[in-house]
């Protein structure tokens, strides 16, 4: 065992810079489907039709080090309906990194790693004088993220030179045979590798058997990219295809004449058969369930689908927010180029559309020099200085029950910065941001005789500091409010400071911290409190993005209520916590978090939150708890969607 752990630093060297050319070729069978098929991302291609398929492809992998690699698909030809890549997880099989301590980019233990030996249970069967055959099983629990098989193990070396292996891998259960390369860097991969995988989902039940063949000798120039040239695939193919494979590809020229005469006919076949369930199967298809995407040498653009379950959230307080991503961008040349990566989304609860534009211009790459440009509607804000004036000027006549909204705001913003890197550890951010603040109930702040609009045009300064390579990120920022200037009339001063660290263990844990403070040093009527690090968040990020920073059950006025306030997160993250070791449920749990989080505020007493959390291959859910000093206030449930996120 431990010439096993020790092989690939005794024996290879990294692979940086090393490249191989692949053949891949896939088989899909779709033995049961249904309508839920659709959705799917990739899979709506093979939602109807014929139900066997065949994809070929040969491509050229160039390795920063084992499963980080480019891989450039020069040519590939299929059956599939436009071209679709279906199952596109299969590629995760492409190039295992058996001697590391994830076997699959950051999904199942290998149990080749010395850090992982706890989790596993080892038999060994000596072959003959120079080849062993070593057994491996889960040790405790049959997790998600924990393989059982064999190995057939060169004893002088540690090498190992073939493999068999079941395991689960986001939606699809495996059984992998793979046969390893002989010598130097290519022993780290396997030149022959058969993964026959089944997928199962509510009904739907597809086989499909992946190989790939690599030190393929054949090398194309690299002015062949994604090409669809049958005949050049059969001078590429390394092997000739099965039976059965060439009856697939027979039965679908068969369907699909290439003729003139043929072509006519078929065209004919098509528009008789065109109507509006294939139109509506073409627009769900390419736009709604897949990444809508488009790119030349000087542009690229991508949409995230517009049915992507992955942007849905929910929680008790906040309700229901769905988002949508997009991204664009346009390249004068390497070092001049524009982004533009709008977020927009919608708060079901508070029936409120948000979005968010920012727009950047990249002139120094090499420096982090960028000009931004963000349009957005902030979060609702309270005014508690109006609300407190109104209250004084006409207790008498004030029904406060029915006028709840009095100091609420609708925060309409532009912010406009520079960034520039003036050393290695040290970003400058100037820049200007400007706030027009709408009354909620306009026509009752008249009623009382207050403005129903608030502008303010503030400089900014920020400094990201990260004094080492490897350790925490500090922010400081400065923004000072000036009246007069856009018909600003709010002058006030804000400073905050914050840092954040990420612990990166063995065995996929991860430690989080991030604190932070601010305070309001020049206090004047009617201003907003609004911290830059510090407030509420209605179109919340995902699992790792959002949970870990924010609060989830403090009152949205609490953060516009303080002149300072000081925060503290931290979250422990691991694969096998508590949940794993439970019998049937344990199975199917991939991650465990614990979470908490520490406020305090001016004129309360300290607050806290306390959470769990988990995530499987259909959702993360997370429990949190919120206490004021040791009082317990209120529970509530997060929930977001983690279905299909790979593919």
């Amino acid at each position: 065992m431990n010439r096993i752990y020790s092989y690939q630093r005794n024996y290879t060297h990294d692979l940086r810079g090393f490249t191989t050319n692949m053949y891949m070729r896939n088989t899909l069978n779709v033995k049961r489907r249904n309508t839920i098929l659709w959705p799917i991302p990739t899979m709506y291609a093979i939602a109807d039709g014929n139900r066997i398929h065949l994809m070929e492809s040969y491509n050229k992998l160039t390795f920063v080090d084992v499963g980080r690699y480019e891989s450039k698909q020069q040519v590939m030809v299929t059956t599939v309906r436009h071209n679709v890549k279906t199952l596109p997880t299969l590629m995760e099989f492409v190039a295992p990194n058996l001697y590391g301590m994830l076997i699959y980019n950051d999904h199942l233990l290998s149990p080749f790693h010395r850090k992982n030996r706890r989790y596993y249970k080892y038999g060994i069967v000596i072959n003959n004088e120079s080849e062993a055959t070593l057994f491996f099983k889960p040790r405790f629990t049959d997790n998600t993220q924990l393989v059982s098989g064999k190995a057939k193990v060169d004893m002088s070396t540690g090498r190992i030179i073939s493999v068999e292996m079941n395991g689960e891998y986001d939606m699809l259960r495996f059984h992998s045979q793979m046969e390893m390369g002989d010598v130097g860097r290519g022993s780290l991969l396997p030149k022959h590798n058969k993964t026959d995988a089944v997928f199962k989902f509510l009904g739907n039940h597809i086989v499909a058997t992946f190989e790939t063949f690599s030190d393929c000798p054949v090398t194309l120039p690299d002015s062949i990219d994604n090409s669809h040239d049958r005949a050049l695939m059969e001078q590429l193919r390394p092997y000739p295809l099965t039976a059965e494979q060439q009856k697939i590809v027979d039965d679908y020229d068969r369907a699909h004449p290439t003729t003139p005469e043929d072509t006519t006919q078929a065209d004919t076949v098509v528009k008789k058969r065109w109507s509006l369930g294939k139109f509506l199967q073409h627009g769900i298809g390419d736009n709604l369930v897949t990444s809508i995407r488009a790119y030349s040498e000087n542009y690229s653009f991508k949409l995230s689908p517009i049915l992507n379950p992955q942007y849905l959230s929910y929680s008790s307080r906040r309700g229901l927010a769905y988002k949508i991503k997009l991204g664009a961008s346009y390249y004068f040349n390497r070092y001049r180029y524009f982004e533009f990566d709008p977020v927009l989304g919608y708060n079901f609860k508070l029936k409120k559309f948000y979005f968010t534009t920012p727009l950047r211009f990249n002139y120094n790459p090499k420096r982090n020099g960028y000009v931004e440009v963000v349009y957005g509607n902030g979060n609702r804000i309270s005014n508690s200085s109006v609300l407190e004036e109104i209250i004084h000027e006409h207790n008498d006549t004030l029904q406060f029950d029915d006028n709840t909204q009095l100091d609420a705001f609708d925060d309409n913003y532009l912010q406009i910065t520079n960034n520039i890197m003036a050393y290695d550890w040290l970003d400058i951010e100037t820049g200007l941001t400007i706030h027009q603040r709408k009354a909620a109930a306009p026509e009752e702040m008249a009623r009382y005789h207050k403005p129903t609009e608030y502008r303010t045009f503030a400089p900014l300064l920020k400094l990201k500091i990260t004094p080492w390579r490897t350790g925490p990120l500090f922010t400081i920022n400065y923004e000072r409010g000036i009246k007069g200037i856009n018909k600003s009339n709010i002058g006030y001063e804000r400073w905050e400071w914050d840092a954040s660290i990420k612990y990166k263990f063995h065995l996929m844990r991860k430690l989080n911290i991030r604190l932070g403070g601010g305070f309001y040093p020049n206090k004047e009527d009617n201003y907003f409190v609004d911290y830059a690090n510090f407030h509420d968040n209605n179109l919340p990020d995902g699992w790792d993005d959002d949970w870990t920073g924010n609060f989830q059950l403090l009152n949205s006025q609490w953060y516009n209520e303080s002149r300072y306030y000081a925060r503290v997160h931290a979250s422990y993250e691991s694969p096998l916590l508590f949940a794993t070791w439970l019998p049937l449920v344990g199975h199917y749990i991939e991650t465990e978090r614990l979470y908490f989080s520490a406020l305090s505020i001016e004129h309360t007493r300290p607050y806290f939150e306390l959470g769990y959390g988990l995530t499987n291959r259909v959702f993360s859910i997370g429990l949190f708890a919120s206490f004021l000093n040791t009082k317990f206030q209120s529970a509530e449930c997060k929930f977001t969607f983690e279905l299909f996120h790979r593919w």
